[in-house]
């Protein structure tokens, strides 16, 4: 599967392929065999710079200061999801995650 995601790769943007290169680390790491969607948002959220966190601290338009305790809440969120996700025995860690198919579908329609 590393040359379809090294195809995908180059169909992205330079953020966008930057952010998948950033969620593929963050599943290995983990152990996950595969890179779901969940990766990618967790990966999103944890950017200072990213879209989706400024949209995360604009969501309360009637607070006059955006908390940062906002996205933090969401990414410990994130984190427990991520945590139920199956592993694979250590020895398999070294291996990249194939892109699940939840994932292949969102970036067809994106």
């Amino acid at each position: 599967m590393r040359s379809g995601v090294c195809a995908l790769q180059q169909t992205l943007t330079v953020g966008a392929a930057s952010v998948l290169k950033q969620s593929l680390g963050l599943a290995q790491r983990r152990g996950h065999t595969q890179l779901t969607p969940l990766h990618v948002v967790a990966t999103l959220l944890s950017l200072r710079g990213s879209s989706l966190r400024r949209a995360c601290l604009k969501s309360q338009p009637h607070q006059t200061s955006h908390h940062p305790l906002q996205c933090r809440a969401l990414e410990l969120c994130f984190n427990v999801a991520l945590n139920r996700l199956q592993t694979t025995p250590s020895p398999l860690i070294h291996t990249q995650p194939s892109l699940s198919n939840a994932l292949i579908a969102a970036l067809k329609r994106a």
